[in-house]
């Protein structure tokens, strides 16, 4: 319960202020749970510094730390965000976010196979379907089910608000099949893998467990992929940047398009760093739950069949 209280008064605070002055509280909190959250703040170093290595970069650890700081407070203005953007009119559209290559979804869409929409834990990836949605394009997306009742129905219902279907963690697999030959879209993550199968497959170098769900989806239905990175810029507006499709290619296996999904995801991550909302340590097998917890309470982990 108390969680609950705590989302529904950052959610009032967020929307029921300006947006520089919930900005500005987000960000005093997110530099306390910065100095409180040990283990949280040395598994996102550790990740950085993985980024940073495969980039060709040995950062010393007073940069580490402060690149993992402007993780901890880029989260707080998602989570900002996230409440505020219940509702998007097209002209909040035109003055939050520009579209980068809008013309990929089309060319996929035009396969009449449906869209298999790719992204990770990055700028505000919630943004990006908020934004499709009111374009027209119908989204389903995988979400994990929070243990909380009223905290999971509270961050669906504003993911509904939106426009986007959520399908949850565990009855994915032949609704998402239907939505693809419905021609609609699907949305899912591809940087994080909470299920058992673990499959590893090299990322930034070093093999990482990352989800089959898109490979395996694009296989079976001959749907593209189409990555999506809505990524913040420095006045706080976005950049929705709409990647070249992914085919599964004749004769190839499955391992080939993920290796390809993953050097999109390292492009995008490399690219920006301390917008790549990974709490936990993503090379080593440690599962910390820590600083994640914000991130599974809301539903960000969902995206993978």
């Amino acid at each position: 319960m108390f969680k609950y209280f705590a989302y529904f008064l950052a959610g009032a605070v967020s929307r029921g202020t300006p947006r520089r002055f919930a900005y500005w509280l987000a960000l005093r909190i997110a530099d306390l749970y910065f100095f409180l959250d040990r283990r949280g703040r040395r598994a996102v170093m550790a990740n950085l510094r993985q980024v940073f290595a495969f980039r060709g970069e040995q950062p010393g650890r007073r940069q580490l730390r402060l690149a993992a700081r402007r993780t901890f407070q880029n989260f707080a203005k998602y989570l900002v965000d996230f409440f505020r953007f219940s509702r998007l009119t097209e002209t909040e559209i035109r003055e939050l976010l520009e579209i980068e290559h809008g013309e990929n979804l089309e060319q996929a869409k035009a396969d009449g196979k449906g869209v298999i929409l790719i992204t990770g834990h990055l700028g505000n990836w919630e943004l990006g379907g908020a934004v499709l949605a009111s374009m027209g394009h119908r989204i389903n997306a995988v979400a994990l089910r929070h243990p909380s009742a009223k905290v999971n129905d509270f961050f669906q219902r504003h993911r509904r608000q939106r426009g986007v279907k959520i399908v949850p963690l565990g009855h994915a697999v032949s609704e998402l099949i239907n939505a693809l030959r419905r021609q609609e879209c699907v949305g899912l993550l591809a940087d994080r893998d909470y299920s058992r199968h673990n499959d590893f497959v090299p990322l930034c170098g070093v093999p990482a467990s990352l989800p089959r769900g898109p490979a395996w989806l694009a296989e079976q239905t001959g749907a593209p992929i189409v990555p999506v990175f809505v990524l913040r810029q420095d006045d706080d507006t976005f950049l929705l940047r709409v990647g070249e499709p992914l085919r599964a290619n004749v004769g190839g296996s499955r391992k080939d398009l993920q290796r390809r999904i993953c050097g999109v995801l390292e492009t995008a991550i490399g690219g920006n760093p301390s917008q790549w909302f990974m709490f936990e340590r993503v090379w080593d097998g440690h599962n910390y739950v820590g600083a994640a917890a914000a991130t599974r309470a809301s539903g960000s982990e969902g995206g993978r069949p």
